[in-house]
């Protein structure tokens, strides 16, 4: 399943504000070159050093399985991966809750939204800096899956359609553009599903 979706203006919207629970997965442009174990070192020394502004409690390697969930980093608030899911490398954020500084008060789903993309770029940032990757990852900003990850929240058309038009607008906010147009956003996978938005 793949559905462009529109603003949805004039139909009911549901309220998300209170969906903390997202997964943002920014794809890598090319990643060929480089072993998932490579990130377990790395992240290690980011709790060591605690390079991110947050709890980071310990690392898991998962690359054994095949198109799995890769290498994980796990802090008190979220997770961060080296996911291969689907056979596609990239960045995975995803986040369980909001107890740090700098998630405190958030209280709309466009400002969630936007917290979700910062968190995630700043990971991709440092990681495309790892001089242990030697400049191997590079993350493209316009690639980026946007799951909800709590299945209280319907997976029908109108909670889509409340997500996406949030998701646009944060990623406005963001700088992300496909040249001077918004960046195109289609709802993935089947109903059962949780609700998985993409762009590009």
């Amino acid at each position: 399943m793949a559905a462009d979706l529109l603003d949805g203006e004039g139909a009911q919207t549901p309220n998300l504000d209170g969906l903390v629970k997202f997964d943002l997965k920014v794809l890598a442009a090319d990643a060929a070159e480089v072993e998932a174990e490579e990130f377990i070192p790395v992240f290690h020394r980011w709790i060591t050093e605690r390079v991110l502004p947050e709890l980071l409690i310990d690392v898991a390697d998962y690359s054994h399985v095949h198109e799995g969930p890769g290498v994980l980093l796990v802090g008190h608030d979220a997770i961060y991966a080296y996911d291969l899911s689907r056979g596609e490398p990239g960045l995975l954020y995803s986040r369980r809750r909001e107890t740090s500084p700098e998630l405190e008060g958030i209280g709309t789903l466009e400002r969630r939204i936007e917290s979700l993309l910062a968190s995630a770029f700043r990971a991709c940032d440092l990681i495309e800096a790892e001089p242990e990757l030697g400049g191997r990852v590079v993350f493209d900003r316009h690639r980026l899956e946007l799951r909800v990850n709590d299945r209280l929240f319907p997976a029908d058309e109108q909670t889509a359609l409340t997500l996406a038009s949030a998701f646009r607008r944060a990623l406005a906010e963001a700088g992300v553009r496909d040249g001077d147009a918004p960046v195109e956003v289609k709802q993935i996978g089947e109903p059962r599903e949780r609700l998985t938005l993409r762009t590009g």
